[in-house]
């Protein structure tokens, strides 16, 4: 039985269309299996940020407390030195009052709300809470998911005092 011409053109075309988006698809899956056969630590990611109810706007000198949840997608942490989670406004750091957190296990997802004070040097306008937790440079730990931002921006607004009004005894 032969083949006809325009079959094995068919099939020709349709195996080097094909071929080459399977190869990035086979690729690709290999690479993600090498990155996670890869952790052998903790994995520390951030999975969710809430920003605490404000009325309209937050001012500089004043303390915020978000909601963060952070998840161990990694192996059991048995180091003992605290994971910090660090807080920015944009390009801003925040000043922490309580943001040490002690290790989780494999699995493990607790939600922290660190105390963070802003500077009284930010300006007015509207930033990004970015939160980001580590523990320094841990061999085999990824740090592509350790870093997340807030849904919704924070809004900052500098108050300037009230100028005193002097009484003019008028009658």
């Amino acid at each position: 039985m032969m083949i006809k011409p325009y079959l094995l053109l068919i099939i020709l075309t349709f195996l080097i269309i094909c071929t080459p988006a399977s190869l990035a698809v086979s690729n690709s899956s290999l690479n993600q299996t090498t990155k996670a056969d890869n952790i052998t630590g903790p994995d520390y990611e951030i999975t969710k940020i809430s920003l605490p109810a404000q009325t309209s706007w937050i001012e500089p000198g004043t303390y915020m407390a978000p909601n963060i949840s952070i998840r161990n997608a990694g192996a059991d942490d048995t180091n003992t030195q605290p994971l910090q989670v660090q807080a920015f406004l944009g390009k801003y750091q925040l000043i922490s009052k309580n943001n040490m957190v002690s290790s989780f296990k494999a699995g493990e997802e607790r939600v922290v709300s660190p105390n963070y004070l802003i500077p009284n040097g930010v300006p007015t306008g509207e930033y990004t809470l970015t939160v980001s937790a580590a523990r320094g440079q841990d061999e085999g730990v990824a740090t592509d998911n350790n870093k997340a931002s807030a849904p919704d921006p924070v809004s900052v607004k500098q108050i300037t005092s009230k100028a005193k009004v002097r009484s003019c005894n008028c009658a």
